[in-house]
């Protein structure tokens, strides 16, 4: 009998519903994913899958299994008492047939998540490992449920999702007491709650039966592939992934409400299943300053309504009801926001390579894709002797070890003795992800002698070895009497273009806000574990004047500098500054910080982003 909450007890969520019983319907549709913050039933719905469909169950993957736990290995047991080398079955082999469920899929290692994808893609699990080598039949649906609050998937695994679905709480004070009032029922009379709702139940499992039968015959009029192409390109999505789960989704709706064919409110419902999360249109939202250029595109800054120049200069712009004791300077040199274009890469100058610094830093680039683990996370690639107590046995090395001495130990009925010289540990690697953001000076003095165009193609060329290396890059700008976060900690390059095409420059330097930000945005993850290199560059000329406090604007940047020192942080400086005589802010800065540290006209775009990855990389 099933004890699970009933699916069709859940109250609301119709969007989220339709999404998963898609899934069910559908063998052709691979992975489903829910994402949506705490308390809004995600895991109640995944788990009220149970049963369901009779015979299929829900296979729950915890964040701790390693990969021999989820892909299978060898059963050393059988091997130490019989001498047989066979497998061990893993969580892959159990969903065969059911429905593969991961909470929290996005603190899952991405390493994993693909391993889990491509075999539900393929159907088939592969076992190759410890001298083991078989394959076995795996299909099942992937149901992942994510909190966003707790961290991102990168948006290639998300493409890998056929379908993705928000889930929020109901803002209808009917439907929140129609919520309370069935979960305390279920608390106090299990039941009695199940057997209310059993005749639905059944409905909707021979309805999942019947349109697993027809959804594979389903016909698809010429003209709606022409519409579902035409829409997925106008959408920006990349790929042809989203075009296919379009259709199949499509095909599984049709399938579900009894039809042949699809038609076009098939098609509408599936479009924010299928592609709201692969979408790479501009943004439709403009408020605020965004809004204002958006209008005043193409017109010259002298022609603007005073109340725009004003509003634009924030505390540089005198307030015209207070008169000031001084006249107004000279309008060609009050600042004002501009957007500037992200500019090309350049060719790599080759003076710093003589540095003996740099070239000790570009020796190690690449070392940072792998590491060796000090637990026992992280994929078995090799076996060492051991130094000090084994922490992790490497039974495959060990009894290869003890195999010639066997003849001449005392067995005492076991298949193979091991002696501590046959001992063997495991070399364990994993990827460690960077995270790296930069911290960049958007006040007016950026925008003198186009600084700006350099800085944006610099960090775009960064972006696009992130995107290889699967590392995150986000943005910080700094300007006026804010720091904002106009880059999120993000591997989509077709985002982070646009944000800094529409990021502007002018206004006044709060420095120290900017510092306490960006270093807040790279450690809040750290208290849960997250294991990456942070990863900070800043590039300013170190100019401030917008405190915090009451205190000295640069003084104060100085002291948060000093504080985030030794944290773990890398800090790169890359001075922006053109102005002589120097002042070294931006160096003095620097050492505060004990980072490395770039004059910008020393570098071009693709050196920036070239020396960036090789301190990265020691």
């Amino acid at each position: 009998m099933r004890v699970s909450y009933p699916f069709t007890a859940v109250v609301g969520q119709e969007k989220v519903k339709k999404a998963v019983l898609c899934g069910l319907a559908s063998r052709s549709i691979n992975a489903v994913l829910i994402r949506g913050p705490a308390g809004t039933a995600k895991t109640t719905l995944a788990r009220a899958l149970d049963g369901l469909v009779p015979g299929e169950r829900v296979i729950n993957l915890p964040l701790n299994a390693t990969e021999d736990q989820i892909v299978g290995g060898l059963d050393f047991e059988a091997a130490l008492r019989s001498g047989e080398r066979r497998a061990l079955p893993g969580i892959l082999q159990r969903a065969d047939g059911n429905i593969l469920y991961i909470d929290g899929i996005n603190l899952l290692p991405e390493r994993m998540v693909h391993l889990i994808l491509d075999a539900g893609r393929r159907q088939v699990n592969v076992i190759e490992r410890e001298g083991v080598s078989c394959e076995h039949g795996c299909r099942f649906l992937l149901l992942g449920t994510m909190d966003p609050d707790e961290g991102e998937l990168s948006s290639h695994l998300m493409d890998r999702f056929d379908i993705c679905v928000s889930m929020t709480a109901s803002d209808n004070v009917d439907e929140r007491m129609e919520i309370l009032r069935r979960g305390l029922r279920y608390e106090k009379e299990p039941a009695a709650f199940l057997n209310e709702f059993l005749a639905s139940e059944e409905d909707l499992s021979s309805s999942v039966k019947k349109a697993r039968e027809r959804v594979a015959y389903i016909i698809i009029p010429p003209g709606h592939l022409d519409a579902i192409a035409k829409l997925c390109h106008d959408l920006g999505v990349q790929g042809h992934r989203g075009d296919i789960a379009l259709a199949r989704t499509a095909s599984a709706l049709a399938a579900l409400d009894g039809r042949d064919q699809i038609v076009l409110e098939d098609l509408q419902a599936a479009v924010p299943l299928c592609l709201e999360h692969r979408r790479n249109d501009p943004a439709p939202e403009q408020t605020g300053e965004g809004r204002d250029d958006q209008e005043d595109k193409g017109q010259p800054p002298q022609q603007r309504p005073p109340q725009q120049d004003q509003k634009d200069m924030g505390d540089q712009a005198p307030s015209s009801d207070i008169e000031s004791p001084l006249p107004p300077p000279p309008r060609d040199t009050t600042p004002k926001d501009q957007v500037f274009s992200v500019g090309r890469s350049f060719v790599v100058i080759d003076y710093i390579g003589e540095d003996k610094r740099a070239k000790a830093r570009t020796s190690a680039h690449g070392r940072r894709d792998r590491v060796i683990t000090s637990d026992r996370s992280g994929r078995y690639t090799r076996f060492q002797m051991p130094q000090g107590r084994v922490r992790d046995l490497a039974f495959d090395a060990s009894i290869r070890a003890a195999a010639p001495y066997q003849r001449s130990r005392h067995r005492n009925g076991l298949a193979v003795v091991l002696d501590p010289p046959d001992l063997r540990e495991k070399v364990r690697e994993r990827k460690r992800g960077t995270r790296v953001l930069f911290l960049v000076d958007a006040s007016g003095s950026m925008g003198a002698h186009q600084r700006m165009v350099a800085v944006k193609g610099a960090i775009l060329a960064l972006l696009q070895d992130a995107y290889q290396k699967r590392d995150e890059v986000g943005m910080i700008a700094f300007r006026k009497n804010d720091a904002e976060l106009m880059l999120p900690l993000t591997r989509s390059v077709h985002l982070a273009g646009k944000k800094l095409e529409q990021m502007p420059t002018g206004g006044r330097t709060p420095l120290a806000l900017g510092l306490s930000k960006a270093f807040e945005l790279l450690t809040k993850d750290r208290s849960r574990g997250v294991r990456d290199r942070p990863v900070m560059v800043i590039l300013t000329d170190g100019r401030a004047n917008v405190p915090m406090s009451d205190g000295d604007p640069f003084q104060e940047a100085l002291t948060m500098a000093h504080k985030m020192a030794n944290t773990g942080v890398r800090f790169v400086v890359v001075d922006t500054g053109t102005s002589l005589p120097r002042l070294d802010r931006a160096l003095r800065l620097c050492r505060a910080l004990e980072g490395t540290y770039f004059r910008l006209e020393e570098l071009d775009a693709g050196y920036l982003a070239s020396s960036v990855r090789a301190i990265m990389s020691r």
